[in-house]
């Protein structure tokens, strides 16, 4: 859901103006560059653009497009056609500059061979490495280990398909023992491995040994040799990346997978030890039927009327500094500074910053906007909410998604259509009531389709489509299997919905526990491998299969 960068003009209107003293009376953050980005979608001249635009913090190629359309600046004009050229432009570009711009590996894989070899010969390195430009003429990668750097630079950036059709097959080890020591060699294993088209690489693989990797490359090559049976290095790369790790939700990770593959208690008993709350943790003491206690469902408040709700954007950037900065000692004041009724989301916030990673925030804000709900749609949302901002409203991302469930500006524009909610502006979306209801409106879409929590997590983050994609490309994702939906969540390509997923899993189990109606994680992960249980684009075609060639 907050994924998209594809924000076109949508609701700003005369009556939603940003003005340029607004814009200038903020310090440069995230929140003045939501303000800018509105400001350039408005009618506004050259001149204003220009201020506004030479205030964003970190500019990309969103903001450079944007102000593009605004500007009479030659040089960024010039600048953003040569980026927005197309492949089939590259061949007649006459500026060799203007050709360095828009020349991609992604790009030069639908030219033809000898448009390539003339490119690379023109460009010659003028301005950077063209050489891969001449190597993209080979049948096939990772033969030799004479032109390795620029095999992969091909490898990282041409994408999916030109890795299938160009490096899927069994490499020798001497190319193996080269690419273990290139500074690429993390994201060579994280490409291969989450791919499952490039299943020859992913058998090269998973015999590496351990050395001194990144954690989460061992972990990657740890899931890979389980894949291909190969127990032992797993084991061995799965120690690795426990000694390394430093986040506990992976170090648990890790007492997991040696769990599950040795099936030595002493790893599940570290593993229900741990101070995090975590899917793996709460895996852990349901099997040992122990209880999770070191959480927070409700607190104190009083009639505080100056009391931080964290609506505010600018406001709350401030005092989370201060949060961010806090400790048993200082804590009081800041408690003082937001204990008002419609502050428990922020005094949670700042006890669990504060005393981490002792107690955790499972608070229910917000309950007022949500009697329309049952307990199993509260608890998907506050596990949602709880994810996506930690009970924060005022919260706006990088790419601009707002509010508590952090809501794109585009779903803001689709939804505003049938929503009785009608925001006057963008910023109305930081205001409890109105981020609640669009995305009840939003999860309807969802929960039509998809029926498994994790699965549900998974079109929130990237979307509907992406989630359906993930289920029906014929990969075998999630059907069973004796590692199962394990190694199917550890291998999804996508690391932010990956991880989002197993944390608002965790979540969901939480808060159907606190609203008396526990459900058990392990019931959750058998049914992720049903099919017909857990999602309707399967079960559909479940049904059009014989009953003897149904995977369940």
């Amino acid at each position: 859901m907050r994924r998209s960068f594809l924000l076109s003009v949508f609701l700003i209107t005369s009556s939603w103006g940003i003005t340029l003293a607004e814009i200038n009376d903020k310090p440069a953050s995230r929140q003045k560059n939501f303000l800018i980005w509105q400001f350039l979608h408005q009618d506004i001249n050259a001149s204003e653009a220009s201020e506004a635009f030479y205030q964003v913090e970190n500019v990309n190629e969103r903001f450079l497009f944007d102000y593009s359309s605004k500007s009479d600046e030659a040089e960024i004009k010039y600048t953003t056609d040569c980026l927005q050229k197309k492949a089939c432009d590259l061949p007649s570009i006459e500026q060799d500059d203007c050709l360095m711009l828009a020349l991609t590996p992604a790009k030069a894989t639908a030219l033809k061979s000898e448009e390539r070899e003339v490119i690379a010969k023109r460009l010659n390195s003028k301005f950077a490495n063209t050489q891969w430009l001449s190597a993209m003429n080979q049948e096939s990668f990772y033969t030799s280990v004479d032109n390795l750097q620029n095999d992969t630079t091909l490898f990282r950036l041409a994408g999916a398909q030109y890795r299938y059709d160009h490096f899927n097959h069994v490499l020798t080890p001497e190319i193996i023992s080269v690419l273990t020591k290139s500074t690429a060699f993390s994201q060579i294993v994280f490409l291969s491995v989450t791919d499952p088209k490039m299943d020859q690489l992913q058998q090269s693989l998973s015999t590496v040994t351990v050395s001194n990797y990144e954690p989460q490359t061992d972990f990657f090559l740890a899931m890979n040799a389980i894949k291909y049976g190969n127990m032992m290095n797993a084991l061995e790369h799965l120690k690795a990346a426990k000694e390394r790790y430093t986040a506990p939700i992976d170090k648990d990770k890790s007492l997991f997978w040696l769990f599950k593959i040795t099936q030595d208690s002493t790893y599940l008993t570290e593993l229900s030890q741990s101070l995090d709350i975590n899917m793996y943790v709460l895996y852990a003491r349901e099997l040992l039927d122990l209880p999770t206690e070191n959480y927070f469902t409700t607190l104190p408040t009083t009639n505080n009327p100056n009391s931080i709700t964290g609506i505010d954007p600018f406001e709350w950037r401030e005092f989370s500094k201060e949060v961010k900065a806090s400790n048993p000692e200082t804590i009081v004041s800041l408690i003082d500074r937001c204990d008002g009724e419609n502050s428990v989301a922020i005094q949670g916030y700042v006890l669990e910053r504060t005393y981490e990673p002792y107690i955790h925030n499972f608070t229910m804000a917000y309950d007022q906007y949500m009697t329309s709900l049952s307990n199993d749609q509260k608890a998907l949302l506050y596990a949602l909410m709880r994810q996506e901002t930690r009970f924060i409203p005022g919260l706006i991302s990088r790419s601009f998604a707002l509010g508590l469930m952090q809501i794109m500006p585009f779903n803001v524009d689709s939804i505003s259509k049938v929503s009785p909610l009608k925001p006057t502006t963008y910023f109305d979306m930081l205001k409890p009531e109105y981020s609640i209801s669009y995305s009840i409106s939003h999860l309807k879409h969802l929960t039509d389709k998809y029926y498994n929590p994790i699965l549900i997590a998974y079109g929130y983050n990237a979307g509907f489509g992406s989630t359906k994609r993930l289920l029906t490309d014929g990969s075998g994702r999630f059907l069973p299997g004796v590692y199962e939906p394990f190694l199917s969540m550890e291998l999804m390509g996508n690391d932010e919905n990956r991880e989002y997923g197993k944390k608002v899993l965790a979540n969901y189990v939480m808060y159907k526990k606190i609203l008396g109606e526990e459900v058990k994680i392990t019931s959750l992960f058998d049914n992720l491998v049903q099919p017909s249980q857990s999602d309707y684009f399967r079960a559909e075609a479940l049904k059009s299969l014989p009953v003897q060639n149904r995977s369940e």
